[in-house]
């Protein structure tokens, strides 16, 4: 782990920005005590108080429907249920939804809404095409008003990083808040699992023996003998080793991309960056997109692959699938949460990761300074809404707002212990496996579809909640990790004695932490923009056919045909640029290493 301030140097050198506000502050390395965590954000407060005044008192007395073009959301149109009560209640406001990535044509969408010159009042986009909005003109300068408002003051340190750095930005404007952001500091990394990691029900596992596993072949043999052991669930439905879906899918294959996490790299448009501050093209034979297209491979031809995974989405295999455990090899940590429950943990059935002695994980370290998406306000709203859009924003990044987009509802989802921390409830500990049915007082309808379906957050879970001294992330809470000290997980510590898996693969060397970097990249030329639709196009086509290819030699002819067209389309031109666009990333991760 590195300091604060190796990651503020890294930065200047790699932005050539002026020297970054608050680097001497204390690192605090994950949670804090709620004393520090509290004294931590009065002196925030006290420090944003001397940059501006207060923030204008807004009325609520008119309904005011905030239209939002969300690249991270996985819904079009209002939010409804309990977080919309919430909204409601709180601000008299309504959201709508424009969700590109399920509209059926993205682009489309996109260079529509650019044209009219009204994108949304409130953006969420790729840093990348941020840029390009601000140059539009379709984004307002925010920096007149943002730091009277306590809250977004708070990360002024990030926020104005991110703006200072970016090519379109002159005189310290403000056009963009970044999603993800947290208070831990630049190097911490809170989280018990690992971004990407194999995981498997630990009953079907124990119940093999817990066998060693080499290589991802001894991986893929280990589900053949569980499937055999166990082909279908409980209720009876058939089981695979492994299922995919296709609607996350980019220009590439996003589960083999979250594969490639395995073989110590993370794909970066048309290259692989690895740990080792290392670039290669996406189509390296050595490198790990390749790797994964074997794996997936292999996982077919052995007879463990579910077949509807060429037409299915993320919302049918999580729901149909990994809730119902008909999926036995979970990798995406986020899966964890649609089975593991203290109940399934006493007897012995939640997903826990299997050692694979081969393989080194790429991770990166909590987003301090941001994900790679930003918010905006649209330069179309007026006065008023602009006003109420700010006021919305700033509560996205208070604690109270926090609460609710990364708990939920107290009294139903959570409660309040004596001590000022929280417990999930019955209700809660269920919410993402189950339907929870919403009572009337909070909105009624499931929990899940009244959900915050934005999809995206100012501040992100892994940060410490001055109320309380946790993150707000409820598996991080104390009371959280003591219930689910649970035969599972007794079990699995004392196979492996680590305290979790990320300890686990800290002792084995296996977990390659990399500096969480959030700069503006290089944009696309109209000449780049289309080599980079027609190979992903080809790539993303491709991979799948290999995955369902009939044997070995198919495999291999797809691989190559789609090489030799893809240097007809211009492959090298285009991963000649990725190269150069992002080792500004790897040159500031070295510099932070120093």
């Amino acid at each position: 782990m590195k300091t604060k301030r190796f990651l503020c140097l890294a930065l200047v050198a790699a932005l050539a920005t002026s020297s970054l506000v608050g680097c001497s502050q204390e690192e605090t390395g994950g949670t804090s005590s709620a004393a520090d965590a509290a004294s931590a954000a009065a002196g925030s407060k006290a420090d944003s108080d001397a940059d501006g005044g207060s923030a204008p008192e807004v009325s609520h007395d008119e309904e005011v429907t905030f239209e939002i073009y969300d690249v991270a959301a996985n819904y079009q149109g209002e939010q409804i249920g309990w977080y919309g009560k919430v909204l409601k209640d709180t601000f008299n406001i309504k959201l709508n939804i424009i969700a590109p990535q399920v509209s059926g044509d993205a682009n489309s969408l996109y260079q529509t809404r650019t044209a009219s010159g009204n994108l949304g009042d409130i953006v969420i986009l790729d840093n990348a095409d941020m840029q390009d909005c601000i140059d539009s003109g379709l984004i307002m300068d925010i920096s007149d008003i943002i730091y009277n408002y306590e809250h977004l003051a708070e990360y002024k340190e990030q926020i104005d990083q991110f703006n200072q750095s970016m090519s379109v930005v002159e005189g310290g404007a403000i056009y963009a808040i970044p999603c993800n952001m947290n208070n831990n500091g630049p190097s911490a990394y809170v989280a018990e699992t690992a971004f990407s990691a194999p995981r498997v029900p630990w009953d079907y596992f124990e119940g093999l023996g817990c066998p060693e596993l080499a290589t991802t072949d001894d991986l893929l043999n280990m589900l053949v003998d569980m499937l055999e052991a166990h082909p279908t669930n409980e209720a009876g439905d058939k089981a695979y080793g492994i299922s995919m879906w296709k609607d996350w899918d980019t220009n590439y294959s996003e589960n083999a991309a979250l594969l490639t996490y395995w073989f110590g790299q993370q794909v970066k448009d048309s290259v692989l960056v690895g740990y080792d501050n290392s670039i290669v093209p996406l189509t390296d034979t050595e490198g790990g997109y390749y790797k994964a297209l074997q794996f997936l491979f292999k996982a077919n031809q052995l007879g463990i692959m579910d077949p509807d995974s060429a037409t299915q989405d993320w919302t049918t295999v999580c729901d149909s699938k990994m809730k119902q455990k008909r999926v036995y090899l979970f990798w995406y940590n986020w899966q964890n949460g649609f089975w593991n429950t203290p109940e399934h943990g006493e007897s012995r059935e939640n997903y826990m990761y299997v050692p694979v002695d081969e393989l080194v994980y790429y991770q990166q370290a909590d987003s301090y300074y941001g994900d790679g998406r930003v918010w905006g306000v649209g330069s179309s709203v007026d006065e008023t809404k602009k006003l109420r859009i700010m006021e919305y924003l700033d509560w996205l990044a208070s604690p109270e707002g926090l609460d609710y987009q990364h708990v939920s509802l107290e009294g139903f989802i959570y409660t309040v212990n004596d001590d000022g921390t929280y417990t999930l409830t019955k209700e809660g500990q269920d919410r993402f496996t189950t339907t929870i049915e919403v009572p009337e007082e909070y909105g009624g309808g499931s929990w899940s579809d009244g959900n915050n379906q934005v999809n995206q957050w100012i501040v992100g879970s892994a940060a410490t909640n001055p109320n309380t001294g946790e993150s707000y992330d409820p598996s991080l809470w104390a009371s959280s990790i003591e219930m689910n000290l649970t035969a599972t997980t007794n079990e699995w510590m004392e196979k492996y004695n680590a305290e979790n898996e990320v300890k686990y693969l800290e002792g084995t060397d296996q977990l390659k932490m990399v500096a969480n970097i959030n700069i503006p990249l290089a944009t696309d030329s109209t000449d780049i923009a289309l080599i980079r639709s027609q190979c992903g196009t080809l790539i993303k086509d491709t991979s799948w056919q290999m995955v369902f290819a009939a044997d070995e030699a198919e495999f291999n002819s797809l691989w190559d045909n789609m090489m030799t067209q893809l240097e007809g389309l211009g492959w090298s031109t285009l991963t000649e640029y990725d190269t150069e666009k992002y080792q500004p990333l790897i040159d500031a991760r070295i510099a932070a290493a120093e």
